[in-house]
């Protein structure tokens, strides 16, 4: 996966994930969500939001270990991957040591991206998003220019 160069997602996916967030953040609680599809010669198409069982807090989410186990059963069985965990953040967007230490992925190349305000932004403000890339067993974040170039955004 770290060889990818091109996500393909559909507003119909952020929108969705936007939606879901928001809900969560009407009762002041954050919301995580998994993007998941297929890669094609560096290429990876994101294809389904998911949303695991998940227990969630002003500040926090937890996934316990038999969600976890569940994520990994339903990827296997779909023949998919996943290439990028989503969580919102009730102000601003960043990755806490929380988030480096209990992340959900572990694939290098694999993307972690945080969502502000409860999710509470346009479906095309991308440049809000803080996206963090799994490198070296580190969550390096990512320029913006970068992200806007990795992400193609489609109809």
């Amino acid at each position: 996966m770290i060889l990818i160069n091109k996500i393909i997602l559909s507003y119909s996916i952020i929108e969705k994930t936007l939606n879901v967030f928001v809900d969560y953040g009407q009762a002041n609680l954050e919301a995580f969500a998994i993007w998941v599809g297929k890669e094609l010669q560096n290429i990876f198409e994101i294809k389904e939001v998911w949303f695991p069982e998940q227990e969630n807090t002003m500040i926090s989410y937890y996934i316990s270990d038999i969600n976890i186990h569940n994520l990994n059963v339903k990827l296997n069985k779909e023949k998919c991957s996943a290439i990028a965990q989503i969580h919102s953040h009730p102000g601003d967007a960043f990755h806490s040591s929380v988030d480096d230490e209990h992340s959900i992925l572990s694939i290098p190349g694999s993307f972690s991206i945080v969502i502000p305000d409860y999710g509470n932004i346009p479906v095309n403000a991308i440049d809000e998003w803080v996206v963090y890339r799994l490198i070296d067993g580190k969550w390096i974040l990512q320029k913006k220019k970068k992200v806007i170039k990795l992400f193609q955004i489609t109809t």
